[in-house]
């Protein structure tokens, strides 16, 4: 039968050029777009073929980081996007178009989004190490460096490392700098069987004085919180202290296991009569009927006998509270553990914190309240 090469001039008519592959008999012409090869069999031609303009599509990320791209007229060949940095990433060159290529690509970007961080902000109580820093235009990974002033420390979790005089602080690639504090320096409380026995002149700040309650000794030295957040000396029992604490009252459903006696500084160990339970300390005039949900009591480990022969805590405050079910964060809104002392359930029991944004109560007969999204930081509650 007779061809007709699409996209070139023949007997039959002139039509346009072809703008994208088309399967069937091609016939590649070096430097030329593709050709379809049509065949007249019986009178007909043996397949349609229509001509589109190449579409590039929406550019996307790859193209030019931190940016976001508009197309008012399309994607289609010729046609142009421009982009815009998405803050705080700033524009570095002035050409923000790019074009659809008729081998359905986008030029290449003349311009590029950078990601920057402006000049650190203050730290309170730090004296600031590099003075570029106060430039502003840092890249992602630039750190500054400060130093806590005297009676400071860099604010860590570490609490029996030493404390870190130097502050660092890096460029995040969110375009913001990472958190740092330098915070007071604050020596340990004594221990608990110091517990009454001595006053202090600013708690256990730095350069607070302590002294002991001694009877019948002379002139006390006092005990000073030094810069590094340790006592000039070690805090001793005064001479000649003697006798025990009487049986701690088991009170408010709380036992107690003594096995090194009731001298000066023995411990017992607190369990609660009817488990699970914790025992906790609440404040006075609170039960573990009438706490609130938003109380979030200490969990006692032991108690101590003073050198004031008294119990430390004070086993009157000691109740015990119902203990957290093992399962928080699981997609199940647990009454058990809907309040603070439990995390709240780990989020379950608010729609905001829940990433299906369903809250599926796991007690059918669900008290209205008890369901309810009582977590005071949940969205629902601000």
């Amino acid at each position: 039968g007779r061809e007709l090469a699409w996209g070139r001039q023949t007997k039959l008519g002139h039509v346009r050029r072809v703008a994208f592959p088309l399967l069937g008999d091609l016939l590649v012409t070096p430097g030329r777009q593709q050709e379809v090869v049509l065949r007249c069999r019986s009178g007909q031609w043996d397949r349609s073929v229509t001509c589109d303009p190449v579409d590039c599509h929406v550019p996307d990320q790859s193209h030019v980081s931190y940016a976001e791209f508009s197309c008012p007229v399309g994607t289609t060949y010729l046609q142009r996007c421009s982009f815009s940095c998405i803050p705080p990433a700033k524009l570095q060159g002035t050409n923000q178009w790019l074009s659809c290529l008729e081998d359905g690509l986008w030029s290449l970007p003349e311009a590029y989004c950078k990601l920057e961080c402006a000049a650190p902000p203050a730290v309170p109580n730090a004296r600031l190490l590099v003075p570029r820093c106060l430039q502003g235009s840092h890249d992602v990974g630039s750190v500054c460096r400060y130093k806590c002033k005297p009676g400071y420390h860099v604010a860590e979790n570490t609490a029996d490392k030493p404390k870190k005089k130097f502050l660092k602080v890096q460029c995040l690639e969110s375009g913001q700098w990472e958190e740092g504090h330098c915070v007071p320096v604050v020596c340990k409380p004594p221990p608990p069987v110091f517990e009454g026995m001595y006053n202090c002149t600013q708690g256990f700040e730095l350069d607070s004085q302590c002294v002991l309650n001694c009877e019948q000794q002379g002139q006390q030295v006092p005990i000073v919180c030094t810069k590094e957040g340790l006592w000039t000396e070690e805090f001793k029992l005064c001479e000649n202290l003697q006798g025990t604490c009487p049986p701690p009252p088991e009170l408010n459903f709380v036992e107690y296991k003594c096995e090194q006696g009731h001298g000066i500084g023995a411990v017992c160990i607190p369990s609660c009569v009817i488990p699970p339970s914790d025992p906790v300390i609440l404040p006075k005039n609170v039960t573990a009927e009438t706490m609130d949900h938003r109380l979030q009591p200490t969990r006692v480990q032991n108690i101590v006998c003073t050198g004031r022969l008294r119990w430390y805590p004070d086993p009157s405050v000691i109740h015990c509270i119902q203990s957290c079910e093992p399962f928080q964060a699981d997609g199940w809104c647990d009454t058990i553990n809907n309040r603070a002392y439990c995390q709240y359930d780990g989020g379950d029991c608010c729609s905001s914190t829940l990433s299906s944004r369903k809250v599926i109560p796991f007690a059918a007969d669900c008290d209205q309240d008890e369901c309810t999204c009582r977590d005071p930081a949940a969205e629902e509650n601000q």
